[in-house]
């Protein structure tokens, strides 16, 4: 593909893309993520800019690259992203990306974006005894989960940093999981269709990058340190609150 984009470069050629975003008037921010080719953007990404009306949005441009900073990656977004508000971008060498989450919360401090988590419904998980709150993520993966309210599942302890256990029932929405996670998330993995509670060593560079994608679904809001008291396999119960 490098070599492609790199033959399109030469030739001042853009390509085809094969899907378009219908609703683009709905968003009032747009990131472009790409890596550095040649010290420029993807051939694909000019495509892309050069297919919309961007005029009046914000755009952040962010990438990788193999030791050569951003290059003249983000005066090219300007040139193509007519009329929009460009802001200052960020560029991560490949192989700093897994352990680049502090660079890239301060570089959203740094220009003004917050993270917004989608708001859902507050929610009661029991286990040993214990009693936890938490809040049930609105997308369409958690809203099916908690239609199986009351779930019950038998979760074991991992690695010291979270309880995981298989699924009574297998759900049908699926979307692009992640390798990371934050103390407190409830997860679903739809590799193994198994549930998680990760509970600690969110900052561990041993235990914090995970080989399968997990996709968040919740976050447990109450005191966390209740779990290393527990014991090791316990039945977990999920419902509403009522």
């Amino acid at each position: 593909m490098r070599n492609q984009n790199h033959a399109e470069q030469a030739a001042g050629t853009l390509p085809a893309l094969k899907n378009r975003i219908e609703n683009m008037d709905q968003y009032d921010i747009v990131f472009i993520g790409y890596p550095n080719w040649a010290l420029d953007v993807p051939q694909a990404i000019r495509s892309f800019l050069s297919s919309y009306d961007l005029s009046g949005k914000t755009v952040v441009p962010f990438c990788t690259h193999d030791g050569y900073g951003a290059g003249r990656t983000y005066n090219s977004v300007k040139e193509e992203a007519t009329g929009a508000n460009v802001l200052e971008g960020i560029a991560i060498e490949a192989t700093d990306v897994p352990s680049a989450e502090s660079q890239v919360q301060g570089w959203l401090e740094r220009i003004g974006i917050e993270r917004e988590e989608p708001q859902g419904a507050s929610v009661r998980i029991t286990a040993g005894g214990h009693t936890f709150t938490g809040e049930w993520l609105d997308t369409p993966l958690a809203d099916e989960i908690r239609g199986m309210f009351p779930l019950t599942a038998t979760l074991g302890r991992y690695g010291g940093r979270e309880y995981y256990g298989s699924m009574p029932r297998r759900p049908t929405n699926t979307e692009e999981g992640q390798l990371r996670f934050e103390n407190g998330d409830i997860t679903y993995c739809p590799s193994n269709n198994t549930i998680a509670i990760f509970y600690a060593k969110a900052d561990d560079p041993d235990m914090g990058q995970l080989t399968m994608r997990i996709i968040p679904i919740g976050k447990v809001t109450s005191d966390l340190m209740v779990f290393d008291e527990m014991d090791s396999r316990l039945e977990f119960t999920f419902d509403n609150v009522q």
